[in-house]
């Protein structure tokens, strides 16, 4: 396989899991719309941008007006995380990202993968965003979800368990690692008390990562900081925790590299055997830990994927060509 396609098969998974992140985290917000206190939607849009590493759009700089506006437009906040060609982590953005890495490896890609995927983004592109609102402020990016989860469902049917496969899982999980990291981080930062006695729900956060029945049936009803992190970074078979994806690049590397999988282990192989030993390490217990403890664990797992991607890149898409491929 060729560098530049691996690298593209690895972007096309990247891209499409970002794209489904940003639509599950506006369905998080978009459906608390009509029941919720205008303060608690106004944390939650800080919520949603401060994960996706975003700044609310044209937010007026005054403390009180920027809170103001976070309350009532919905509608801009909305639009500028699904509509906006110019912001490079808006849905459509991410979109065309990922079909235009698809279009490049249309040979190697099967053809229903492709029509799946360019669908989805004619569907977004020509979509009325202003029609779609007054369906439902959670409508589109409902729908997009779906359509999303059908491109997954696509791609696992009908490609072949090969490197072209397996580098789609890569970029697939190694952004599902990132900006889980992020999320959680976030949301235990912000899950505190203010002095307005506002908090974030740990049920939301099992909602928004679809780990509440999962949760529900291996633990309790009784919800603790320490027992919902836990179970979103260690646990193995809750798709969207961080032990999964870190697995799941794992299996694929080995599949890819195969050597480097033996001692001495190769670059990447070494960083997904140390974050997933350091996962192992409990930062919590019947009592949550303090602050700097889950701060500590979080910033080295955010150090720790991004260091895998560019690990992943210089091993297996940057490599001199001298140094052949890996055997």
């Amino acid at each position: 396989m060729l560098a530049r396609m691996a690298a593209n098969f690895y972007w096309l998974g990247r891209y499409a899991e970002r794209t489904e992140n940003t639509a599950r985290l506006l369905e998080y917000q978009l459906t608390r719309l009509v029941d919720t206190d205008a303060d608690e939607l106004a944390l939650g849009w800080r919520v949603v941008y401060r994960a996706l590493s975003q700044s609310p759009p044209h937010a007026p700089a005054d403390v009180d007006e920027a809170e103001a506006f976070l309350i009532a437009d919905a509608y801009t906040l909305t639009g500028g995380l699904v509509e906006d060609t110019t912001n490079p982590a808006s849905m459509i953005s991410c979109w065309g990202m990922a079909r235009e890495n698809a279009r490049e490896i249309r040979p190697r890609l099967p053809l229903p993968v492709w029509v799946c995927l360019n669908q989805g983004f004619l569907w977004l592109q020509e979509t009325e965003f202003a029609d779609a609102w007054g369906e439902g402020p959670a409508a589109l990016v409902s729908q997009a979800i779906d359509r999303l989860r059908l491109l997954a469902g696509v791609v696992d049917a009908n490609m072949a368990r090969d490197d072209a496969w397996r580098f789609l899982e890569i970029g697939r999980y190694v952004e599902r690692l990132q900006q889980q990291v992020v999320l959680l981080d976030m949301w235990d930062r912000i899950a505190r008390p203010d002095g307005d006695g506002l908090v974030l729900s740990w049920v939301d956060l099992l909602r928004v990562c679809g780990a509440f029945e999962p949760y529900r049936r291996d633990r309790s009803l009784t919800l603790r900081r320490s027992s919902v992190l836990g179970f979103l970074l260690r646990n193995p078979e809750v798709s969207r925790s961080v032990r999964y994806a870190t697995d799941r690049i794992g299996s694929a590397l080995r599949g890819i590299d195969p050597a480097g999988g033996r001692p001495p282990l190769a670059p990447p192989h070494r960083m997904v055997l140390r974050m997933a030993a350091a996962l192992e390490l409990d930062p919590g217990g019947a009592e949550p830990p303090p602050d700097g403890a889950s701060a500590e664990v979080f910033e080295s797992l955010t150090r720790d994927s991004r260091t895998l991607h560019s690990l992943i890149q210089t091993s297996y898409v940057d490599y001199p060509v001298a140094a052949g491929l890996p055997s």
